[in-house]
């Protein structure tokens, strides 16, 4: 199971990559992730988050009605959020690197 810790930290970075194939409401964002393997987010993690997007400029919202239950949000990627998640992704892939290499220096190190 994946930490919840590390989805988290990088909740903007999953949300522009889930954003990214297609414009979605709050539930499916989350659902998009748990149907990847990660923990479902709860609204008071998402929902901030989402605002603090839009506010950014990475996203935008809008209302769409829905016939089986109130309105809702609908969220979808604007330019400047594309070029947020992919600087975001080159910094995720250098992290990771950065511990691959760690791991292999104390493996080195160890023999």
């Amino acid at each position: 199971m994946i930490s919840a810790a590390w989805q988290r930290a990088s909740l903007p970075m999953l949300i522009l990559d889930v954003l990214s194939v297609a414009p979605r409401h709050g539930y499916g964002i989350s659902q998009a992730l748990v149907a990847v393997g990660l923990q479902p987010i709860k609204g008071a993690q998402l929902y901030p988050a989402l605002v603090r997007l839009e506010n950014d400029g990475a996203i935008v919202a809008q209302w769409e009605q829905n016939q089986a239950g109130p309105a809702r949000k609908v969220y979808s990627l604007t330019d400047a959020g594309r070029a947020q998640q992919q600087s975001l992704q080159v910094e995720w892939v250098a992290f990771i690197d950065a511990t691959e290499a760690l791991k292999l220096t104390q493996e080195q190190m160890a023999e």
